[in-house]
């Protein structure tokens, strides 16, 4: 009965928690809506969308890091294609949005920066995300701002 108890409690907590990812302070930071999914970020970043794009593609700049997008079926193959190889830095494994992610920053061969992205699947064939920038300034806020991605 006792363990029971810690294990509903130890639930309880946990949803508390995960319930809290959807809070943000609107005196420091901002949600921004790019239609298929929303990242929050400091008020002082904003979005662009590039001319001549054959898909969902955009990104989003404080001037000082700068994020890209590719949303859809051309993104990515699958989240399970994602693996460590021998350009990977660093692979991080987890679920974001209640949706399977990857965080990985790796050393690509042919490019001189590193490049740290997030990539995140519905799993649906349809609702593919990877946002990814070069060489960020501000490696952890880039990060929070991957742990921020919610699909509509």
């Amino acid at each position: 009965m006792k363990y029971r108890l810690l294990r509903i409690i130890a639930l309880a907590l946990f949803i508390i928690s995960c319930d809290g990812d959807d809070e943000f302070d609107p005196d420091t930071e901002q949600r921004m809506d790019f239609d298929k999914f929303t990242l929050v970020t400091p008020l002082n970043w904003s979005r662009f969308y590039p001319q001549g794009t054959d898909g969902f593609f955009g990104g989003l700049t404080n001037n000082q890091d700068t994020l890209y997008f590719d949303y859809g079926v051309f993104s990515f193959s699958s989240i399970d294609d994602i693996k460590r190889d021998s350009e990977t830095i660093s692979y991080q494994e987890l679920r974001i949005g209640g949706y399977s992610s990857k965080i990985v920053l790796e050393k690509r061969a042919g490019e001189i920066d590193e490049r740290f992205s997030l990539y995140t699947d519905k799993k649906d064939g349809e609702n593919l995300n990877r946002i990814y920038c070069y060489d960020p300034l501000e490696e952890e806020l880039v990060k929070n701002i991957f742990l921020s991605h919610k699909f509509k």
